[in-house]
């Protein structure tokens, strides 16, 4: 079944091309058309280059246009991804040195803090564009956003439009396969549980052909602890390992997300998070110089046709699960899928029923659905809680440029130390990214 795929800020290295391959590796998608969207017209060139060559390497029948214009990219659109970046890397780099500036550090800097809150200001206003538009120029398009920060992104489109919308993560793919690696059992055997919110998720349930596996993923992290304790090194993951025998389950996607949540970690009495093995924004993340240089590379290598097999040679959906998701509406298929941004609607007991949460999925003909998981540990569930609240709060002073609500947002984040250091961050945030913020007047 033929159909028009919208890729709006296709200039995202770290997406597009693995978006691309998956597409062309399908023949669910012959005949189809990607539109590539980019306000920055070298980095577009760059992925149509690349599109090209994935295209020709595989003898897909798939049609790849490139296009600065957004109107032109969303019309009659059947599926719209979106991974927009306001400011660039540049902004997101700014964001860390301001917070570091009064003391306060992140580690990845994309989801809350101050970091993750100055992210969220700037994408609000723009993507509520986009939606605005999507509801205009193709009202029945399945949106899947993989911007972050992903839980406000995807909680402002319920709020201005009515489009169809789900967010995306790759975190939930990274947990699925180390935790069938610990267990050693096929990936296809092994089934996770997790809810939450986006990057602050905890694995409720593990399952091994269908039977209950979580005590002996238990055992198999104990052992690498006490193994790890007699080497004299920490273990793999100790805040996460920490976080675990705290609150009985385990957190996912890892410690550097984690931390940011858990200000103890990052306080300068343990070195900023280095005790614990943490790098400081923008250590190693997609923000980074050198990862970004090292992307670069990676890209024009592609484009002229080398190291293609980098990303022809792994399998469909490893990288995200929009191709599978549009495979299965395109064939009316009903798939699961371990991780999905939803609104909540009932879906985690106890959390506000707009909120979107990160829970199990099942994508139909019609649209991806939400698997009901119940209840969490009450004390998991009132941190989750509390972050909704500030979520929320966040995307009102983001959508009506409300000063006040900004600061209050920002002081509800447990890393800034005091209301001194919140107000001086966030005079900061609207003066250099004032271009940015129009909403608020200065």
């Amino acid at each position: 079944m033929r159909c028009r795929i919208a890729v709006i800020g296709a200039g995202s290295l770290a997406f597009t091309p693995n978006l691309m391959a998956d597409l062309a590796r399908s023949s669910v998608f012959r005949g189809s058309s990607a539109i590539l969207m980019d306000i920055d017209s070298e980095v577009l060139g760059k992925v149509m280059r690349i599109s090209e060559r994935i295209i020709e390497a595989q003898r897909a029948e798939l049609k790849v246009e490139g296009t600065t214009d957004r109107e032109e990219a969303l019309k009659d659109a059947d599926f719209v991804t979106v991974t927009i970046g306001v400011g660039g890397v540049g902004a997101t780099q700014l964001d860390g040195k301001l917070a570091e500036k009064y003391g306060v550090y992140q580690t990845v800097a994309d989801t809350v803090g101050p970091g993750g809150f100055s992210r969220a200001l700037r994408h609000v206003p723009a993507i509520a564009d986009i939606y605005r538009d999507i509801e205009r120029l193709c009202p029945r398009a399945l949106v899947i956003n993989e911007t972050n920060p992903l839980t406000a992104l995807c909680r402002v489109a319920k709020k201005i439009a009515d489009v169809n919308i789900v967010g995306l993560c790759s975190c939930i793919l990274g947990a699925h396969y180390h935790v069938s690696d610990l267990l050693k059992v096929d990936d296809a055997d092994l089934t996770l549980i997790a809810a939450g919110l986006n990057h602050f998720t905890w694995i409720k349930e593990v399952l091994v052909k269908g039977e209950d596996a979580y005590s002996t993923l238990k055992e198999k992290i104990i052992e690498l602890k006490v193994k790890a304790e007699k080497e004299g090194r920490s273990p793999p993951q100790p805040i996460s390992l920490k976080l675990f025998e705290v609150f009985g389950l385990l957190p996912i996607p890892g410690d550097s997300h984690m931390a940011e949540f858990f200000p103890h970690f990052l306080r300068p009495e343990f070195d900023r998070g280095l005790k614990y093995g943490l790098d400081i924004f923008p250590g190693d993340t997609i923000y980074s110089d050198e990862w970004r240089d090292n992307m670069w590379a990676k890209a024009s290598d592609w484009a002229e046709g080398r190291n293609l097999n980098e990303l022809l040679s792994g399998r469909m959906g490893e990288f995200s699960f929009a191709p599978s998701i549009m495979e299965a509406m395109l064939q009316g298929e009903t798939r699961f899928y371990e991780g999905v941004n939803v609104p909540n609607e009932g879906l985690v007991n106890g959390l506000p029923h707009e909120t979107i949460v990160e829970v199990p999925g099942i994508a139909g003909s019609m649209k991806v659905r939400g698997v009901p998981v119940g209840c969490l540990p009450k004390a998991i569930a009132a941190m989750l809680k509390a972050r909704t609240e500030q979520q929320e709060l966040t995307v009102e002073a983001a959508l009506n440029g409300d000063r006040d609500l900004a600061l209050q947002a920002l002081l509800l984040d447990p890393l800034i130390p005091s209301m001194d250091v919140a107000e001086k961050i966030l005079d900061d945030i609207l003066t250099v990214h004032a271009r940015y913020l129009p909403q608020f007047k200065r």
